[in-house]
């Protein structure tokens, strides 16, 4: 009964504008899951001694900016954005030369997985910074819509799932187009709608909405393989540090292809641009630029990229410095190989009657007049000097002329 005798599609009554909350929750939750993280790791630095305070913390204060940066910019609001001061209709259905207008700010924030516009009444002289205090509050005086609180944030989602839909807002049409249908039941604000107006068409080149939802499918599944790559690189350098220094770089190379695959596929002709006019015939175009999560994800690709080459040079041509960095226990291998002082290798050895040689190299071995000499470890190879021990691969390697057991047997039974 209540709604009965009321034109459709549009409510008679509309309902109470609640103030929206401008941060996305889950990027709060995101900042503080990795804040608690870097807080409980300050709490046990006092226990740190010496240089290894300094190495802790940059290695772990790193490990959760590109970890943070990740998940940030995978589900943030503001891979291209714009914002613009305008003096617009508020409502739908005015007579667009009607002296009701507003004058607010208005925002087009693209992300990964949809678009938040956004929409706050705001004088046009304090909005641009350009006119008298007298015109602001001449306005804040006479306000067309005293009663209403003009403070909108909408959000138009085409992810989850992830595909085009057909041509119109059924129930088969895509996600974004359902949603923009269900704000003009709702009776959303109508620079609002105008801009999620845009991305409901698909033809001609009017294909923005494919476009951004193309990429960022491409960029989001980048952006989750380095995800995945960085986790394993922050396993992997607690074992082998040349390891976790290439899975690093991955992270970096799929950082920067998840920049590359957005800034290419969103390339459209026309370019997006929202007009905007007023009862004076002003026009103003909302036109969106890469905003700071593109921009923050490609510095730290690159950045990413360059410490991981840092790293596998140097742990290359210095091992020893960069273990102490990563807290690897640098271990002698101490391995001692009993030679005879006069024995090199290569030499011809003695043979006994049964043909077996007797000088023997084996390890352990209390042979009179050997000495001892200790192997190189793993963290003394670029500083290997020539030598004429044998190294403990070759034990159990006959020599060039040692004869097998079982000559031995054959000429016995001659």
């Amino acid at each position: 009964m209540g709604n009965a005798f009321r034109p459709q599609p549009g409510p008679a009554i509309y309902p109470d504008n609640k103030t929206p909350f401008k941060n996305d929750i889950l990027e709060v939750g995101i900042f503080v899951a990795f804040a608690m993280i870097a807080f409980s790791f300050l709490i046990i630095i006092p226990g740190i001694r010496g240089w290894e305070r300094l190495w802790a913390t940059i290695r772990v204060f790193v490990a959760l900016w590109i970890g943070t940066v990740l998940l940030v910019t995978n589900f943030a609001y503001t891979w291209q954005t714009d914002t613009k001061c305008v003096r617009t209709q508020y409502k739908a259905y005015t007579p667009v030369h009607a002296p009701i207008e507003i004058q607010a700010e208005v925002g087009l924030h693209i992300g990964l997985r949809g678009i938040n516009v956004t929409l706050i009444e705001r004088p046009y002289a304090e909005c641009t910074g350009s006119g008298p205090q007298s015109e602001i509050d001449e306005y804040l005086r006479e306000r067309p819509f005293p009663g209403e609180n003009i403070n909108y944030n909408e959000a138009f989602r085409w992810a989850d799932p992830w595909f085009q839909g057909r041509f119109g807002f059924g129930r088969f049409a895509s996600r974004l187009n359902q949603e923009f249908r269900e704000a003009q039941f709702t009776g959303d604000p109508y620079p609002i709608l105008w801009i999620a107006e845009y991305f409901t068409l698909d033809g001609e080149q009017i294909r923005w909405f494919r476009k951004f939802r193309q990429a960022g499918w491409y960029a989001h599944i980048f952006l989750w393989l380095g995800f995945a790559t960085y986790l394993l690189s922050m396993l992997l350098f607690i074992f082998v540090i040349s390891t976790g220094a290439i899975f690093m770089l991955y992270t970096g190379l799929m950082m920067l292809s998840a920049c590359a695959s957005f800034g290419i596929i969103i390339i459209n002709s026309p370019p997006l641009k929202v007009p905007f006019g007023n009862n004076e015939g002003a026009v103003t175009f909302l036109f969106p630029t890469f905003g700071w999560a593109w921009w923050l994800t490609l510095w730290t690709g690159i950045a990413t990229v360059a410490l991981a080459i840092l790293i596998w040079v140097l742990n290359y041509f210095m091992p020893r410095r960069i273990a102490t960095v990563f807290h690897h226990s640098v271990v002698e291998e101490d391995e001692f190989f009993q030679v005879d002082e006069e024995e090199e290798v290569g030499e011809k050895p003695s043979l006994d009657e049964y043909g077996v040689s007797t000088r023997g190299t084996r390890r352990g071995g209390t042979t009179r007049g050997r000495t001892q000499r200790r192997g190189l470890s793993k963290y003394r190879q670029t500083q290997r000097k020539p030598r004429s021990t044998v190294r403990s691969s070759t034990r159990g390697q006959r020599l060039n002329e040692d004869i097998q057991l079982s000559e031995v047997h054959a000429s016995g039974e001659k």
